[in-house]
């Protein structure tokens, strides 16, 4: 989140929301948010999560067009944190801030369970998990939607990049938009495109000891259906110093169960999985773009460290982050 959209947040946006909601003001409680500013209240017993995007991060119509597809996609059979409406009987709202600045506030159902816990990893909770995402996958190929949502290439990283990286670091926005441009060239049809959630990493779903819920769906937009599953392996196993040949090791061992159960849902091509590096470099770069705009708060902890160490690596050298043709002769 850049600066200057941090700075806009403050307690009468706020205010706004709760009389909306019908709420004490003091009970609405901040509890994290990266790209968003995300709080939590209770009302009637029931836990919900409130967010303020910003018209800088996301329109009204954006937003507009995620709380559709999450209502479909309850409403299809799939586990998501669903869509609240405020005393106005409205999904979404703006509250104005400065010129022709707002935020947007959207509701949602608290998701049951909590964070995934390691001991809760295991070839049936992989399986379990690709199926969820399978089902996703097949459900987006229904989808009629009202409101149109951006393809994934529309988003502006690589203006975030031109104003927050610095000058020595031109290569990441070069290496960024060289691997866009691969990209775009990859063919987009219904059983390999479409629009997915995009940032599936286990700080976006609960797990309850039985259900996995998925919440967050910001990033939403219309990309392959591979970069899904790029996007898994990379948080779970690449946000760590382990070496390459552990992180081989593990994606592996996690891409086995995870798509047997992907199978039973959506087929996916194996010439996809070919292609995951160039997903996990986009992603590198991406990252190393967010984590400068964030500031130096983000820049000096251990998360922002390793984007600017081990991935800026990666990004300069051109390394790839897996040998994904040895982890794929061990599973076709």
């Amino acid at each position: 989140m850049e600066r200057h959209i941090q700075e806009a947040m403050n307690d009468e946006v706020i205010k706004a929301a709760s009389l909306k909601f019908d709420i004490p003001f003091e009970s609405i409680k901040r509890i994290g948010g990266f790209e968003n500013f995300i709080y939590e209240f209770n009302k009637n017993g029931l836990d919900i999560i409130l967010r303020f995007a910003h018209s800088n991060h996301r329109s009204f119509e954006y937003v507009l067009s995620e709380l559709e597809f999450i209502d479909y996609l309850s409403k299809s059979g799939a586990n998501v944190s669903t869509v609240i409406h405020n005393n106005d009987d409205e999904i979404s709202f703006k509250v104005n801030t400065v010129d022709d600045e707002y935020f947007t506030v959207s509701a949602f159902t608290k998701a049951p369970g909590t964070y995934i816990k390691r001991e809760q990893l295991s070839d049936e909770f992989y399986y379990m998990f690709g199926k969820a995402v399978g089902k996703l996958h097949k459900l987006t190929k229904t989808f009629k939607p009202k409101h149109i949502r951006y393809q994934w290439h529309e988003e502006d990283y690589l203006e975030i990049g031109e104003r927050n990286l610095p000058k020595d670091l031109s290569f990441v926005l070069e290496e960024g938009k060289k691997i866009t441009d691969k990209i775009k060239q990859y063919e987009e049809d219904i059983d390999s495109y479409g629009l997915i959630h995009t940032d599936l990493h286990f700080g976006n779903m609960y797990y309850d000891g039985s259900i996995l819920t998925f919440f967050d769906f910001d990033d939403l937009s219309y990309k392959h259906f591979i970069s899904d599953i790029a996007i898994i392996i990379f948080y779970q196993f690449g946000i760590s110093n382990d070496s390459k040949e552990v992180i081989e090791e593990k994606t592996d061992a996690f891409l086995k169960p995870f798509l047997k159960g992907y199978e039973t849902e959506n087929h996916l091509d194996k010439k996809w999985f070919l292609l995951l590096n160039d997903f996990f470099r986009l992603r590198e770069a991406i990252l190393v773009i967010v984590v400068y705009a964030a500031g130096e708060e983000l820049l000096e902890s251990g998360f922002g460290k390793l984007f600017t160490g081990k991935y800026l690596d990666h990004i300069k050298n051109n390394i790839d982050f897996v040998d994904i043709k040895k982890i794929l002769n061990g599973i076709y």
